[in-house]
């Protein structure tokens, strides 16, 4: 029997370069590409998936081609910003509400901890909390590859949940 390798695309957004660099390297083995455009990880779940994350560079009004073909084949998005920096939150605003009003794609928005310390009790939190049918906000601490699969995980099950 010969199986054919599927192939999921998810990318992941973010103000900060490091950081979508340090989800995808504690996600995946070995880091493809790293530039200032773009961080490309494999991850493999068995002999039949792999996914592929994308850490790209925040879209403008010349990108906006390369985005509409991006999202016809994404599996969904995950939205890092640093909870300790306001401001990292504001720059991701409007990337928000471009996928908001323009595509239907599964999205995590997951704001990274350092040492995953937070002054709010771990029950009102670690499941996620629900934005949209399609979205949920959860927070991780981008260094830590649990955490990082975490995140990881709700996006797939999300898209699951979307299909049934």
């Amino acid at each position: 029997m010969i199986f054919v390798m599927r192939i999921g695309e998810i990318a992941i957004l973010g103000s900060s370069n490091e950081e979508k660099r340090l989800f995808i390297q504690s996600v995946c083995q070995k880091l493809e590409i790293t530039n200032d455009n773009i961080t490309f990880g494999r991850f493999p779940i068995n002999d039949q998936l792999m996914l592929h994350l994308y850490g790209v560079a925040l879209p403008s009004d010349s990108q906006t081609m390369a985005w509409d073909l991006l999202a016809k084949k994404c599996l969904g998005y995950i939205v890092l910003f640093s909870w300790q920096d306001g401001a990292s939150f504001e720059r991701m605003q409007p990337v928000l509400d471009q996928l908001a009003a323009h595509y239907e794609a599964t999205l995590i928005v997951a704001a990274h901890v350092a040492n995953g310390k937070l002054p709010i009790p771990p029950e009102l939190y670690e499941n996620g909390i629900a934005l949209t049918t399609a979205g949920k906000f959860m927070f991780c601490d981008v260094r830590q590859p649990a955490s990082a699969r975490k995140i990881l995980l709700a996006l797939i099950e999300s898209v699951l949940e979307k299909m049934s």
